[in-house]
């Protein structure tokens, strides 16, 4: 299914699409930039922009330990 979709995608809509996101870039960004292919690219971007740190996690653990149940909700949809 995945190979379907990406022979539908059409040279003209990709190449505006690559265009876009290099214009909507920082200029530090750029150097992410090396592939023409628009979903390489935007998948490059997330990896590298992706927060997965210690305090990105300390976080995540500190909002799970701190999570409490409303007075109005049920149990079963807190769980």
């Amino acid at each position: 299914e995945l190979q379907k979709l990406l022979v539908k995608r059409s040279v003209k809509k990709m190449a505006e699409a690559w265009v876009e996101i290099i214009l909507h870039v920082e200029h530090d960004q750029l150097a992410h930039m090396c592939d023409c292919d628009p979903k390489v690219i935007w998948e490059t971007l997330a990896q590298v922009h992706h927060a997965c740190g210690l305090g990105t996690r300390m976080a995540l653990q500190w909002k799970l330990l701190m999570a409490t149940k409303g007075m109005a909700e049920a149990m079963s949809a807190w769980i």
